[in-house]
């Protein structure tokens, strides 16, 4: 991994275009990000920065219908877009000799949408069938529950998919007011990551420019930023009639984006929770037989963090799955964790870089995200060494400052009622 594997270019217009050659690869990955989603919307018009993303496939400017932006995929390419709580990205992944034909279509979608009228109800009616799918999975929906938990009444506690009545009432108009207010040169990244030799970085950049370099530079507001109160325990349920399995997530507010505590906590929550060597999974499914899955993961923002664990495990078996699980955070909080543990899990993350620094695909999205959210570009050999640092006590030491019993959240959904005795197992 070189010291510097990147090229980064600020264009005349505020977008910043990144290249990231990646050397035995035929192909290369193109995106384009835009620093929007559904913690920018407001509560009636929830659920648009993804229905906006929807709508873009339905044509463009130079392709004028659905069929016509589908092209990548006639020639063999991989084309697909998502929507998240801060981002939102068109990506696709092409022969190296495509990349103009990619990044092209990205550009599109992104900058010239058309828009119309005549798509909305249809495509409208594609995501609330989408919507259904999530309350049908109680595994995504209890995640959702949890986030909730932890930022209600904000605009980061609200659904990346929306609700219901703010889909409703969406229209052609407020999809192109939503689009013309986010979707500014400053909060766009392009990437370019792959076979990219030294005519093609010309190129690249020169086609770049031509695309993205001249749109007027704008500015936009920022988001609305979350203050943390919590002072207790908190649990809530949802009840499925139908669910055949208990799902529950369980878990703690810890740091926002950006942090140096991030290095520690990423070894810790690998060793913890994460595969058949972690903590929990020897623990709780294979000495106790509770679970079949269960694992644990951090999502930072801007403002604030948090780190859960999910588990889904017989109705009848919650509380003791819930307090197997403490069990185990207790643990972790008074003994800490080992040499060998830390040492495993440094192994481990190394050798997930290395399989993943062969993915232009990955390749897009670590230097992509890391540039949309404004922080200094960090490289994947940079990100090994500062890994390969993480000490026992370092991680021992940040694992006692955040998993605290006042911050404990557990969201549940089964098919029982409200069991107020659950809030009594969340005790260290």
């Amino acid at each position: 991994m070189n010291a510097s594997p990147f090229e980064k270019t600020v264009l005349p217009s505020g977008v910043r275009l990144i290249l990231v050659p990646i050397p035995g690869v035929e192909s290369v990955a193109t995106s384009v990000m835009v620093g929007v989603g559904s913690r920018y919307e407001e509560k009636n018009t929830n659920g648009i920065s993804h229905f906006l993303e929807h709508m873009v496939f339905k044509g463009t400017k130079k392709y004028p219908t659905t069929d016509d932006v589908n092209f990548i995929e006639r020639l063999g390419g991989l084309q697909n877009a998502y929507t998240d709580i801060d981002i939102t990205c068109y990506h696709n992944k092409v022969l190296s000799e495509d990349w103009k034909s990619g990044l092209e279509i990205n550009k599109e979608l992104a900058l010239f949408p058309r828009l119309e009228e005549h798509h909305v109800d249809r495509e409208r009616d594609v995501i609330l069938e989408e919507m259904k799918r999530y309350e049908d999975e109680p595994a995504a929906k209890v995640g959702e529950i949890f986030h909730q938990m932890l930022y209600p009444g904000t605009k980061l506690g609200m659904r990346i998919i929306g609700e219901e009545k703010s889909l409703r009432g969406a229209t052609s108009e407020t999809l192109r007011a939503y689009h013309d207010l986010w979707y500014h040169p400053e909060r766009t990244v392009v990437v370019l990551a792959g076979k990219i030799g030294g005519s093609d970085a010309e190129a690249m950049k020169k086609q770049a420019k031509e695309w993205f370099g001249a749109l007027p530079v704008e500015k936009t507001n920022g988001i609305e930023r979350v203050s943390e109160s919590q002072k207790e325990p908190l649990v809530r349920v949802v009840t499925k009639p139908d669910a055949q399995q208990a799902h529950i997530t369980l878990g703690v507010r810890t740091f926002k984006r950006g942090q140096e505590e991030r290095f520690a906590w990423n070894v810790f929550n690998l060793l913890f929770g994460v595969s058949f060597t972690s903590r929990l999974f020897k623990e709780i499914r294979e000495k106790k037989g509770l679970c079949y899955t269960i694992r644990s993961s951090s999502d930072q923002y801007e403002d604030v963090g948090n780190w859960s664990i999910y588990a889904g495990v017989a109705t009848e078996k919650v509380s003791e799955a819930v307090t197997g699980v403490m069990t185990e955070l207790s643990k972790v909080i008074t003994s800490g964790v080992t040499e060998e543990e830390v040492g495993v899990a440094i192994k481990r993350l190394k050798t997930m870089i290395a399989f993943r620094a062969e993915d232009p695909e990955f390749m897009n999205e670590w230097y992509g995200r890391q540039e949309v959210y404004h922080e200094p570009i960090m490289t994947l050999g940079d990100y090994v060494k500062r890994i390969e640092a993480v000490t026992k006590d370092e991680i021992n030491r940040i694992v006692r400052t955040y998993i605290v019993g006042s911050t404990l959240n557990l969201s549940v959904v089964w098919n029982r009622p409200v069991d107020e005795s659950l809030v009594q197992l969340l005790k260290i």
